[in-house]
Order: C-alpha cells, then structure tokens, then sequence
C-alpha cells in the first residue's frame, strides 16, 4: 500500500490524506440551510458547515475518473454546476456530473489524464486545486471492514468494540474517522487498533471539520446538516471499498450480532448484498462496581422501547447497482438502492449501548431506569457468551 504503511502489533496502519477544499472566509457566497428564513439560534448557525465544499478528492474505482465528495451544495448547486474543471498540471478541462442528495454530494470528474496530479475548480469568483489521492479498493480487495466516525469515545471502548466485530465477524479492517479527539493522538488511536486481534489494517484519518447540527427548523430529516458523517460513509465505499468483501457501519456504541454467523457473510449471501438490522437498546444499569465497558451491560427495558433504536446496513459493494454515483450510504440505509434491500434481516440484529456514550448529543448514561422495568437481553446475553467462546479458543 505504498510507503504510508506501517506496521504495529501484527496490523499494518495505513496513512492517507485528504483534499479538503473551502470558501474563503471573506467570501460572500456561503451555503445556506434549507428554508434559510427559519428562525434558528446562534448555535445552529456556529455548527453549521456553510464553506466546506469537498472533503476529498481521489481516483475513482475505475482508474479513469475522479470523486470529489463533499457537503450537498443546497444553494451553491447552480454555482458548482457553473463551474470550471480542470486537470493539472496539464490544464485539460473535464466533463463533470454532479449527484447529490440530502446531505452529500459526489461529484464525477470523467477520464481525468493518467498522469494529472490535482484538479482545478474555479467557482464563485476563487479557485481551488485539490491534489488527487490515490484509491485503496484494490488493495482492500476481499476485506471485511468495519468504520465509523469518532471524537473523544475512551480507548477501551474502541478496542472492546473492534475485538467483537473481528471476533465474531471477522472484521479485519477498520477505517475511524476522527472529527478533532482531543483526549488522545491520531498515533494513540492507530496503536489501540493495531494491538487487536483478528486486524490486518487500521486506517486513521483526521476530519477536523465540523460536524453539524441538527436544524428542528424544518419539518422532515432535521439530521439532514450532520453532512460530514453522511460524507465519510461515502468516502469509505468509493476510496477503501468498492472490491471488499463487506462494509459494516456501526458507531462505538453498536456491536453487531447474527445468532453467531458473520453479517458479511449474511450479507454476501443475501438476494442484492445488504443485510439490514435493528436495533436494540441496552440500558447504561450496571453495578455499581462495575467498569463502564460494553460487557458490563446487560439489560433491556422490558417492554418494547428497546426496539426503537434505529436500524444500521452491511453492504456487499461489488453488486453491480453499487457501481452508480446515485446511491449514497447513509447511517441508517443506503439511499438510491433498491428497494427491497430496506428490508430487515430477522436474524441480525446490533446492541445499541446507551452506558457507552459521551453524551454529547444528550445524556444517555445518567438515565436510571427502575429494576422492574428492566429485564436481561437474552439475544446480547447469548452474544456476550460467544464472544468469551471466541476469545477463550473454545
């Protein structure tokens, strides 16, 4: 994988760059949220990423064109559309096809020379060069990955949590997008990975931007500005894998589970290559004693609510719907497949934890439930057994 590749306790940590692109500062063009006439407070408008255009450009899958993939434009699409492309340094100008949706955008750059180095875009009155990066699909080829974005989640969690999908799924890969930790290094993060079990290769990219809020202005989809994460579930598809085996999107806070099978392989033997599963909630109840690790919850509400987490996807990406730019990964499903793979896949499932949280979107873990209103999660209980069968070599 080229001189960026380490090695670290048995997994090779794979060093990328992105290209990042953004309005000036003092530019007067900045993108707007939908219905921008809505009230909202200062917040809102502080968290909001109104000048971030790309977040990465890179070789396409296919060798011959390039992505550029960043927020959806919402008012700048007109100017985008407008734009100039180029490739660099010979100055060749491209043909260029947008495809956005709710929160992101992928732009195509076609037949973009072997040997350019970066593309130009003029628009709005500036210009940007963004270097193109290189495609590690081939290099992934037949990899299990698992990815997510993270910020300041503790060390042992990660760990805790790529030990469950590498012991009980075989992960082998895991791609974190880190938004600006500031309790630990990139090098801290990428060592914590390589020491687990079952990793062939841990990939740690910084995306200090910001990451969104939520907008309660408009009456649907109000996750719709979070574009950065919406964003990086694209970049993991199309830049690390277009040719893997699997792709499993689970937060920190989400463990995987199928009765004891691998979801990749549920997945790679499903009619078009998508497991879809729902979620079920833990309670942050443990004893009082007790460390604040994943197995150290067990518990459920007793009635329905632990069923109302949403759902999570595992793709097989060399389908052959995969391959069009319209079909976008988002966090819950793929938006431009078809539509039978929103269905649900009875036998898998993932713990949603509420204990292992930050609370940086609300406060989870100081929610006390009463005992009676709780009950053993017989499915985790049945998972956490497997996993200490896993890890025990029984």
């Amino acid at each position: 994988m080229g001189d960026a590749a380490l090695r670290q306790a048995g997994a090779q940590i794979l060093r990328v760059d992105l290209s990042f692109a953004e309005l000036s500062a003092d530019s007067t063009v900045k993108r707007q949220p939908r219905s921008p006439w809505r009230p909202r407070p200062d917040d809102f408008w502080s968290a909001f990423e109104d000048r971030a255009l790309y977040y990465d450009a890179f070789r396409a899958d296919n060798s011959r064109d390039v992505l550029l993939v960043g927020p959806t434009p919402l008012n700048l699409r007109s100017g985008l559309e407008a734009a100039h492309y180029s490739a660099l340094p010979s100055g060749v100008a491209l043909e260029t096809e947008l495809f956005p949706s709710r929160s992101t955008m992928l732009t195509r750059l076609a037949d973009v020379p072997d040997n350019a180095k970066a593309v130009r875009v003029e628009a709005f009155g500036e210009t940007f060069d963004l270097a193109i990066q290189p495609n590690f699909s081939a290099a992934l080829t037949g990899a299990r990955i698992l990815f997510t974005i993270n910020k300041n989640n503790r060390l042992e969690w990660i760990a805790d949590w790529a030990h469950w999908h590498a012991a009980l799924h075989g992960t082998d890969t895991v791609i974190l997008f880190d938004n600006g930790s500031t309790d630990y290094s990139i090098e801290k993060l990428e060592g914590t990975l390589a020491a687990v079990d079952g990793l062939k290769t841990v990939i740690v990219i910084s995306v200090p931007h910001k990451f969104g809020p939520i907008d309660t202005s408009v009456l649907k989809t109000k996750f719709y500005p979070r574009f950065l994460q919406i964003s990086m579930t694209n970049l993991a598809l199309r830049r690390f894998g277009m040719q893997a085996e699997g792709l499993i999107d689970c937060d920190i806070d989400e463990l995987a589970w199928a009765g004891g099978e691998s979801v990749y392989e549920r997945a790679g033997r499903s009619a078009l290559g998508v497991t879809r599963m729902r979620g079920r909630w833990i309670e942050a109840a443990r004893a009082p004693d007790a460390p604040v690790r994943h197995q150290t919850f067990r518990h459920r509400l007793a009635n329905l609510g632990h069923r109302l987490s949403p759902s999570k996807w595992v793709l097989d990406p060399r389908r052959d719907w995969v391959q069009s730019l319209k079909v976008h990964p988002y966090l819950h499903r793929i938006h431009g497949a078809p539509m039978a793979a929103r269905k649900h896949d009875d036998k898998a499932a993932f713990f949603h934890f509420k204990g292992i949280n930050t609370n940086w979107k609300e406060d989870r873990t100081g929610t006390e439930k009463r005992p009676q209103r709780l009950a053993i999660d017989d499915k985790l209980a049945a998972a956490m057994s497997a996993l200490a069968r896993q890890s025990s070599g029984n």
